[in-house]
Protein backbone atom coordinates (compact mmCIF):
# COMPACT_ATOMS: atom_id res chain seq x y z
CA UNK A 1 0.00 0.00 0.00
CA UNK A 2 1.13 3.44 -0.35
CA UNK A 3 0.14 6.84 -1.23
CA UNK A 4 1.27 9.89 -3.14
CA UNK A 5 2.09 13.20 -1.73
CA UNK A 6 0.58 16.32 -3.90
CA UNK A 7 2.12 19.69 -3.04
CA UNK A 8 1.01 22.99 -5.19
CA UNK A 9 2.91 23.73 -8.11
CA UNK A 10 3.06 26.75 -9.49
CA UNK A 11 6.21 28.62 -10.20
CA UNK A 12 6.85 31.98 -10.91
CA UNK A 13 9.34 33.09 -12.02
CA UNK A 14 10.65 36.53 -13.24
CA UNK A 15 13.32 37.03 -15.70
CA UNK A 16 14.38 41.08 -15.72
CA UNK A 17 16.08 41.56 -19.27
CA UNK A 18 19.83 42.95 -19.66
CA UNK A 19 20.34 46.49 -17.99
CA UNK A 20 21.98 47.18 -21.52
CA UNK A 21 20.33 45.22 -23.86
CA UNK A 22 21.53 44.59 -27.37
CA UNK A 23 18.58 45.54 -29.06
CA UNK A 24 17.34 48.86 -29.52
CA UNK A 25 13.62 49.40 -28.24
CA UNK A 26 10.68 50.58 -30.26
CA UNK A 27 11.77 54.17 -29.54
CA UNK A 28 15.38 54.16 -30.17
CA UNK A 29 17.78 54.14 -32.26
CA UNK A 30 21.21 52.80 -33.02
CA UNK A 31 24.37 54.80 -33.12
CA UNK A 32 27.45 54.18 -34.91
CA UNK A 33 28.91 56.65 -33.27
CA UNK A 34 28.08 56.33 -29.77
CA UNK A 35 27.76 52.54 -30.68
CA UNK A 36 24.71 52.21 -28.69
CA UNK A 37 20.65 53.06 -28.22
CA UNK A 38 19.67 56.24 -28.38
CA UNK A 39 16.07 57.60 -27.92
CA UNK A 40 14.37 58.92 -31.08
CA UNK A 41 13.15 62.23 -29.20
CA UNK A 42 11.10 62.99 -32.00
CA UNK A 43 8.71 60.95 -30.57
CA UNK A 44 7.85 62.24 -27.54
CA UNK A 45 6.78 66.01 -26.14
CA UNK A 46 8.36 67.84 -23.93
CA UNK A 47 6.83 68.47 -20.23
CA UNK A 48 7.74 70.13 -16.98
CA UNK A 49 7.39 66.83 -14.97
CA UNK A 50 8.30 63.27 -16.01
CA UNK A 51 6.02 60.69 -16.31
CA UNK A 52 4.80 58.89 -13.56
CA UNK A 53 6.34 55.63 -12.35
CA UNK A 54 4.02 52.58 -12.53
CA UNK A 55 4.27 50.79 -9.44
CA UNK A 56 4.41 47.12 -8.96
CA UNK A 57 3.67 44.99 -5.80
CA UNK A 58 5.31 41.63 -6.58
CA UNK A 59 6.24 39.12 -4.32
CA UNK A 60 9.14 39.95 -2.23
CA UNK A 61 9.78 42.80 -4.26
CA UNK A 62 8.90 46.68 -5.70
CA UNK A 63 9.41 47.50 -8.77
CA UNK A 64 8.98 50.69 -10.54
CA UNK A 65 8.94 51.38 -14.44
CA UNK A 66 9.24 54.57 -16.01
CA UNK A 67 9.45 55.41 -19.75
CA UNK A 68 13.16 56.41 -20.49
CA UNK A 69 12.30 58.39 -23.73
CA UNK A 70 10.23 60.76 -21.83
CA UNK A 71 12.57 61.46 -19.09
CA UNK A 72 15.13 62.61 -21.71
CA UNK A 73 12.88 64.32 -23.51
CA UNK A 74 11.35 66.28 -21.32
CA UNK A 75 15.19 67.14 -19.23
CA UNK A 76 15.30 64.71 -16.89
CA UNK A 77 18.39 62.18 -15.81
CA UNK A 78 16.90 59.02 -16.78
CA UNK A 79 20.17 57.12 -15.95
CA UNK A 80 20.25 58.28 -11.87
CA UNK A 81 17.04 57.40 -10.61
CA UNK A 82 17.53 56.36 -7.46
CA UNK A 83 15.32 55.27 -4.03
CA UNK A 84 16.03 56.66 -0.67
CA UNK A 85 19.17 54.81 -0.45
CA UNK A 86 21.42 56.19 -3.24
CA UNK A 87 22.81 53.14 -4.35
CA UNK A 88 19.70 51.64 -5.49
CA UNK A 89 19.40 52.67 -9.07
CA UNK A 90 17.73 52.24 -12.15
CA UNK A 91 18.61 50.17 -14.53
CA UNK A 92 17.49 50.60 -18.53
CA UNK A 93 15.53 47.64 -19.45
CA UNK A 94 13.61 46.84 -23.06
CA UNK A 95 11.31 43.76 -23.27
CA UNK A 96 10.19 42.78 -26.66
CA UNK A 97 9.24 45.16 -29.08
CA UNK A 98 8.02 47.50 -26.40
CA UNK A 99 9.49 51.15 -25.37
CA UNK A 100 12.65 51.92 -23.35
CA UNK A 101 12.02 51.63 -19.63
CA UNK A 102 14.11 52.41 -16.99
CA UNK A 103 13.37 50.02 -13.75
CA UNK A 104 13.86 50.46 -10.15
CA UNK A 105 13.36 47.47 -7.84
CA UNK A 106 13.63 46.43 -4.03
CA UNK A 107 12.97 43.57 -1.75
CA UNK A 108 10.24 44.28 0.70
CA UNK A 109 12.47 44.21 3.29
CA UNK A 110 12.72 47.15 6.04
CA UNK A 111 16.98 46.67 6.01
CA UNK A 112 17.33 47.09 2.46
CA UNK A 113 17.40 50.25 -0.26
CA UNK A 114 15.81 52.74 2.65
CA UNK A 115 12.91 50.95 2.77
CA UNK A 116 10.30 51.72 5.92
CA UNK A 117 8.09 49.10 7.14
CA UNK A 118 5.17 50.05 9.11
CA UNK A 119 1.57 47.78 9.78
CA UNK A 120 -1.73 48.63 11.00
CA UNK A 121 -3.08 45.43 12.80
CA UNK A 122 -4.42 44.19 9.14
CA UNK A 123 -1.94 45.17 6.97
CA UNK A 124 1.89 46.12 6.41
CA UNK A 125 3.40 48.50 4.68
CA UNK A 126 6.59 49.12 2.50
CA UNK A 127 7.15 52.23 1.17
CA UNK A 128 10.26 54.39 -0.02
CA UNK A 129 10.85 57.92 -2.45
CA UNK A 130 11.81 57.11 -6.26
CA UNK A 131 13.42 60.62 -6.84
CA UNK A 132 14.29 61.73 -11.08
CA UNK A 133 16.63 64.06 -11.07
CA UNK A 134 17.07 66.70 -12.90
CA UNK A 135 19.51 66.70 -15.87
CA UNK A 136 22.41 68.89 -16.31
CA UNK A 137 22.83 70.30 -19.94
CA UNK A 138 25.86 70.23 -21.71
CA UNK A 139 26.46 73.82 -20.80
CA UNK A 140 25.94 73.29 -17.30
CA UNK A 141 22.52 74.73 -17.28
CA UNK A 142 19.85 73.22 -15.16
CA UNK A 143 15.84 73.46 -16.27
CA UNK A 144 14.32 70.93 -14.16
CA UNK A 145 13.76 70.92 -10.36
CA UNK A 146 14.13 66.94 -9.50
CA UNK A 147 11.13 65.45 -8.34
CA UNK A 148 10.33 62.79 -5.80
CA UNK A 149 7.69 60.55 -5.92
CA UNK A 150 6.77 58.33 -3.11
CA UNK A 151 4.84 55.03 -3.14
CA UNK A 152 4.42 52.11 -1.00
CA UNK A 153 3.13 48.07 -1.27
CA UNK A 154 0.60 47.03 1.21
CA UNK A 155 0.08 42.76 1.91
CA UNK A 156 -2.76 42.00 4.39
CA UNK A 157 -1.72 40.06 7.41
CA UNK A 158 -3.60 36.84 9.34
CA UNK A 159 -5.39 36.14 6.30
CA UNK A 160 -5.57 32.68 5.49
CA UNK A 161 -4.50 31.56 2.21
CA UNK A 162 -4.69 27.68 0.91
CA UNK A 163 -2.35 25.54 -0.94
CA UNK A 164 -4.16 23.88 -3.61
CA UNK A 165 -2.47 20.69 -4.48
CA UNK A 166 -1.35 18.61 -7.55
CA UNK A 167 -1.06 14.68 -7.60
CA UNK A 168 2.35 13.69 -8.06
CA UNK A 169 4.25 16.45 -7.61
CA UNK A 170 6.63 16.15 -4.26
CA UNK A 171 7.49 20.23 -3.90
CA UNK A 172 6.50 23.27 -5.42
CA UNK A 173 5.86 26.97 -5.19
CA UNK A 174 2.25 28.89 -5.13
CA UNK A 175 1.54 32.35 -5.66
CA UNK A 176 -1.21 33.89 -3.62
CA UNK A 177 -2.06 37.00 -5.23
CA UNK A 178 -3.65 39.59 -2.26
CA UNK A 179 -6.56 41.57 -3.01
CA UNK A 180 -7.17 44.55 -4.96
CA UNK A 181 -4.03 43.67 -6.90
CA UNK A 182 -1.75 44.98 -4.09
CA UNK A 183 0.69 42.34 -3.98
CA UNK A 184 1.27 38.40 -3.82
CA UNK A 185 2.90 36.36 -1.70
CA UNK A 186 4.97 33.37 -2.16
CA UNK A 187 4.05 30.04 0.10
CA UNK A 188 6.77 27.59 -0.53
CA UNK A 189 5.60 23.89 0.26
CA UNK A 190 8.34 21.05 0.07
CA UNK A 191 8.08 17.52 1.56
CA UNK A 192 11.61 16.06 2.64
CA UNK A 193 13.03 12.63 2.89
CA UNK A 194 15.37 13.56 6.27
CA UNK A 195 14.90 14.97 9.36
CA UNK A 196 17.36 17.79 8.52
CA UNK A 197 15.08 18.98 6.06
CA UNK A 198 17.94 19.18 3.28
CA UNK A 199 16.91 16.16 0.58
CA UNK A 200 13.47 16.74 -1.12
CA UNK A 201 11.45 14.08 -3.03
CA UNK A 202 12.49 13.44 -6.51
CA UNK A 203 10.72 12.20 -9.43
CA UNK A 204 12.61 9.19 -8.24
CA UNK A 205 11.63 9.00 -4.80
CA UNK A 206 7.47 9.80 -5.35
CA UNK A 207 6.55 7.09 -3.72
CA UNK A 208 5.12 7.11 -0.53
CA UNK A 209 4.42 4.07 1.58
CA UNK A 210 1.81 4.29 5.04
CA UNK A 211 4.40 5.10 7.66
CA UNK A 212 6.88 6.09 5.75
CA UNK A 213 7.88 9.75 7.71
CA UNK A 214 7.55 12.51 5.35
CA UNK A 215 9.26 15.88 6.41
CA UNK A 216 7.07 18.94 5.48
CA UNK A 217 8.04 22.80 5.49
CA UNK A 218 6.02 25.54 4.58
CA UNK A 219 7.69 29.00 4.07
CA UNK A 220 7.42 32.24 3.21
CA UNK A 221 10.85 33.34 2.77
CA UNK A 222 9.75 37.21 0.99
CA UNK A 223 8.92 37.97 4.54
CA UNK A 224 11.01 39.90 7.17
CA UNK A 225 11.80 37.52 9.31
CA UNK A 226 12.99 40.28 12.25
CA UNK A 227 9.41 41.26 12.04
CA UNK A 228 7.05 38.54 11.04
CA UNK A 229 6.61 34.92 11.21
CA UNK A 230 4.56 31.98 9.61
CA UNK A 231 2.06 30.02 11.81
CA UNK A 232 0.03 27.20 9.84
CA UNK A 233 -3.26 27.35 11.64
CA UNK A 234 -4.61 24.13 9.53
CA UNK A 235 -3.19 21.03 7.82
CA UNK A 236 -5.33 18.54 6.58
CA UNK A 237 -5.79 15.54 3.88
CA UNK A 238 -8.16 15.12 1.02
CA UNK A 239 -8.72 12.07 -1.16
CA UNK A 240 -9.19 14.28 -3.92
CA UNK A 241 -7.53 17.76 -4.97
CA UNK A 242 -10.50 19.86 -4.36
CA UNK A 243 -9.41 21.53 -0.72
CA UNK A 244 -13.09 21.96 0.14
CA UNK A 245 -13.88 18.33 -0.34
CA UNK A 246 -16.90 17.34 1.69
CA UNK A 247 -14.04 15.00 3.65
CA UNK A 248 -11.46 15.78 5.10
CA UNK A 249 -9.28 14.72 7.54
CA UNK A 250 -7.31 17.41 9.86
CA UNK A 251 -4.02 17.48 11.28
CA UNK A 252 -3.26 20.40 12.52
CA UNK A 253 -6.58 22.47 13.74
CA UNK A 254 -6.80 25.94 15.08
CA UNK A 255 -2.89 25.67 15.48
CA UNK A 256 -2.07 22.51 17.42
CA UNK A 257 -2.19 18.73 16.50
CA UNK A 258 -6.13 17.31 15.89
CA UNK A 259 -7.79 14.75 17.84
CA UNK A 260 -8.25 13.51 14.05
CA UNK A 261 -4.46 12.63 12.92
CA UNK A 262 -2.99 14.82 15.18
CA UNK A 263 -0.82 11.53 16.82
CA UNK A 264 0.81 11.19 13.25
CA UNK A 265 2.14 14.52 13.24
CA UNK A 266 5.40 15.99 15.15
CA UNK A 267 5.76 19.87 15.20
CA UNK A 268 9.64 20.50 14.42
CA UNK A 269 8.64 24.46 14.08
CA UNK A 270 5.40 26.70 13.54
CA UNK A 271 5.23 30.14 14.06
CA UNK A 272 9.00 31.00 14.57
CA UNK A 273 10.58 32.73 12.02
CA UNK A 274 9.50 32.29 8.50
CA UNK A 275 9.36 28.39 7.99
CA UNK A 276 7.26 25.82 9.93
CA UNK A 277 8.59 22.15 9.77
CA UNK A 278 6.41 18.90 10.74
CA UNK A 279 6.86 15.30 10.62
CA UNK A 280 3.79 13.53 9.24
CA UNK A 281 3.90 9.63 9.22
CA UNK A 282 2.16 9.12 6.04
CA UNK A 283 -1.08 7.50 5.43
CA UNK A 284 -3.63 6.27 3.22
CA UNK A 285 -7.15 7.07 2.57
CA UNK A 286 -9.88 4.82 2.13
CA UNK A 287 -11.40 4.18 -1.43
CA UNK A 288 -8.61 6.42 -2.35
CA UNK A 289 -5.21 5.97 -4.95
CA UNK A 290 -3.88 9.88 -3.57
CA UNK A 291 -3.63 11.89 -0.54
CA UNK A 292 -3.69 15.74 -0.74
CA UNK A 293 -2.70 17.78 1.40
CA UNK A 294 -3.53 21.03 2.19
CA UNK A 295 -2.51 23.98 4.62
CA UNK A 296 -3.99 27.16 5.75
CA UNK A 297 -1.20 29.59 6.41
CA UNK A 298 -0.97 33.07 8.30
CA UNK A 299 1.33 35.55 8.94
CA UNK A 300 2.13 37.00 11.99
CA UNK A 301 3.55 40.49 13.30
CA UNK A 302 5.66 39.41 15.76
CA UNK A 303 7.88 36.66 15.75
CA UNK A 304 7.46 34.39 17.23
CA UNK A 305 3.68 34.01 17.03
CA UNK A 306 1.63 34.61 19.57
CA UNK A 307 -0.41 30.75 20.10
CA UNK A 308 -1.13 28.36 23.41
CA UNK A 309 -0.87 25.32 22.66
CA UNK A 310 -0.49 23.83 25.65
CA UNK A 311 1.77 20.35 26.18
CA UNK A 312 0.90 19.31 22.57
CA UNK A 313 2.50 22.06 21.17
CA UNK A 314 5.78 20.16 20.85
CA UNK A 315 4.08 16.93 19.07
Amino acid sequence: MYTWLGLALAVSIFCAASAQSATCATDEYFDNTANTCLCNLTMYTSSASPPPPTVQCLSGSMRLRVSKCQLEKSKFDSANLHLLDPTCTGVRVVEGASPAQVVVSTLTSSTVCGNKLTFNGTHIFYSNNLTIPAKVGSSGLVSRNNVSYAFSCSYPLNIPVSLVTTLNVSMGVTIIPLPGGAGAVTVFMVAYTDSSFTIPYTDATMTVNVQDPLYVSVSIPDLDATRFSVLVTRLYATGTSDPNAAQSYDIITNKCPSAQLGFLLTVVLNGINTEARFKIDAFKITGSDSVYLHAVVEICTSNPCNQTCGSSSSR
